[in-house]
């Protein structure tokens, strides 16, 4: 079973490539990490840009993992709290199964 980690948050108004911009440099980070799996850096579709909320989307053999990496970008993460609208960063972590076709 992974160990999903889910994150969004609304960026302040004329930040959101910069939000973007970070949310990239956390996945290339991750990425190099003990326990990745996959993840994806989330942007709104289909609303005709209404929604601005960002996020990402992290697959990791275990908790330990994620928790474990989040330490090694705690630079990067904290980068984003001035960047993004207070209260909307929002973190979940999931055990997930894979789906069987």
């Amino acid at each position: 079973m992974a160990y999903i980690r889910i994150s969004y948050m609304t960026p302040r108004t004329g930040q959101e490539a910069r939000v973007a911009e970070i949310l990239g440099q956390l996945a290339e980070a991750y990425s190099t990490q003990p326990g990745y799996i996959q993840g994806y850096v989330l942007h709104p579709v289909g609303d005709g840009g209404a929604t601005r909320r960002l996020g990402r989307v992290g697959v990791w053999a275990t908790e330990h993992d994620a928790e474990t990496a989040g330490q090694h970008a705690i630079a990067l993460r904290s980068e984003l709290i001035p960047l993004v609208d207070e209260d909307s960063h929002t973190e979940l972590g999931f055990e997930g199964e894979p789906d069987v076709h």
